[in-house]
């Protein structure tokens, strides 16, 4: 089994994957960030003020240095909440609105399966509910004529 075949089979695979990739992008970043910091002779003149800066106040540079690393948090957090509206809550919604719509009696509108994760299975199988039901109201309509 390829490695894209697996990501997409689970949505779970696919937001490991995403937030991963993300953090090990931002991994590479930071890692060419610093090295072109500390390839110039003058940074080491810079760093020596920042740790005299932190010795004289250490409870502000601690709350900078949270703050720095909540706003790298940020980072895969976001990309984890478009991923997951993206994945999950608008193909739930979609779901929720044609089960509205079946319990208004709109039954005829077939529900396309467009995807193979939790969420394809979900539509396959709502989908055969569907199909079940409009069999049935068919059935109990031609009975009564």
């Amino acid at each position: 089994m390829g490695s894209a075949n697996f990501i997409q089979k689970s949505i779970i695979n696919k937001i490991l994957f995403i937030t991963i990739t993300g953090a090990v992008v931002i991994s590479f970043l930071a890692v060419g960030i610093f090295y072109l910091i500390f390839v110039n002779e003058g940074t080491y003149h810079f760093l020596e003020n920042i740790l005299n800066y932190a010795k004289e106040h250490p409870l502000n540079f601690a709350i900078f240095l949270g703050f720095l690393t909540f706003q790298a948090a940020l980072i895969p957090i976001v990309m984890t909440y478009f991923l997951l509206k993206k994945e999950v809550v608008d193909p739930l919604h979609e779901i929720a609105d044609r089960m509205e719509k079946i319990s208004m009696g709109e039954i005829d509108e077939e529900i396309p399966v467009k995807r193979e994760d939790e969420i394809g299975h979900l539509q396959e199988s709502f989908e055969r509910m569907r199909m079940s039901l409009k069999v049935i109201i068919e059935k109990l309509e031609s009975d009564q004529l």
